[in-house]
């Protein structure tokens, strides 16, 4: 996940300006539709995340990180939660304009927020049982307009998600 506290204040010191542009880009970022934060920074393996100031508050962060196989970006969906879940792996249902999609979240280790909650947040990887199936999550997304995860209680608003994929392959390590 994107260092929680370089993204808090990064994302401070552009959101007024990114509000009102569709993207807006400095050396370290790209923020599509104010909401939609895509590091350019190499150690963060592409990193794009949704990052609003109520979900931050909340300790609930959808990522989505990516790297280069074969010469194509491959994605991984990370969640984070100010607490843990039940168990892991354990089977999360994710709902994009009220359609359902299954995914294994497991438990990758925790990182602390210092800029919102000042706790740490627990972060899950999630399987969607194949190639095949997480394509279709991700075209669910972009063809979307709200995406609600079980046990996070703010939707993520999909305005600005197909920009904010197509950009994202710049900057998959």
């Amino acid at each position: 996940m994107i260092r929680l506290p370089v993204a808090a204040a990064l994302c401070a010191a552009i959101a007024a300006p990114a509000l009102a542009q569709s993207k807006i880009e400095n050396e370290q970022m790209v923020v599509y539709e104010g909401q939609w934060v895509q590091s350019k920074l190499p150690e963060q393996a592409g990193a794009l995340m949704f990052l609003t100031l109520p979900r931050g508050q909340a300790g609930e962060y959808f990522t989505i990180s990516c790297k280069r196989a074969g010469g194509a970006a491959d994605r991984t969906v990370k969640l984070g939660y100010p607490k843990p879940l039940p168990q892991s792996p354990m089977t999360l249902t994710l709902t994009v304009d009220g359609k359902p999609v299954q995914a294994t979240a497991s438990f990758t280790g925790k990182t602390r927020d210092d800029a919102y909650t000042q706790s740490d947040i627990h972060s899950y990887e999630l399987d969607f049982g194949g190639n095949a199936q997480e394509e279709a999550f991700f075209q669910a997304l972009s063809a979307g307009g709200q995406l609600n995860i079980a046990g996070q209680s703010i939707p993520v608003s999909l305005k600005g998600v197909t920009a904010a994929l197509n950009g994202q392959g710049a900057y998959c390590s």
